[in-house]
């Protein structure tokens, strides 16, 4: 049977990588004290490694009830660079601790139901 992980947890992991690259369109735009002395490339290189990792456990979430796989262990790894990127964007620590409340919430309700379903077969 299908998990609930690529839907829930997935459907997360996508909407960050948008707002990862707003966040870097924004901060190279407003000239924040704090990313003058970065440039675009870099904010674009740090921006790409969280893309990265999210891609990556997107990929690797669990596609079928009761399969472990390192998906989740690497989306815990995005909330916590997402939520770094906030030394760089201080905003970011809002959108950082919302995307990590939604996470952990998509990551409780994708395993209750998973859990349920396999009870039920």
């Amino acid at each position: 049977m299908k998990s609930k992980y690529p839907v829930l947890c997935g459907s997360i992991l996508i909407c960050e990588l948008l707002v990862v690259y707003f966040a870097v369109l924004t901060t190279f735009g407003l000239s924040v004290k704090s990313a003058q002395t970065l440039t675009l490339g870099q904010l674009l290189i740090g921006a790409s490694i969280i893309a990265v990792f999210a891609v990556v456990a997107v990929i690797l979430l669990p596609r079928r009830i009761g399969e472990k796989r390192p998906g989740v262990i690497l989306g815990w790894i995005v909330q916590v660079l997402l939520l770094a990127s906030g030394f760089v964007l201080s905003s970011m620590f809002f959108v950082g601790a919302l995307f990590l409340a939604l996470w952990a919430a998509a990551v409780y309700w994708s395993a209750r139901i998973d859990h349920e379903v396999a009870a039920r077969s």
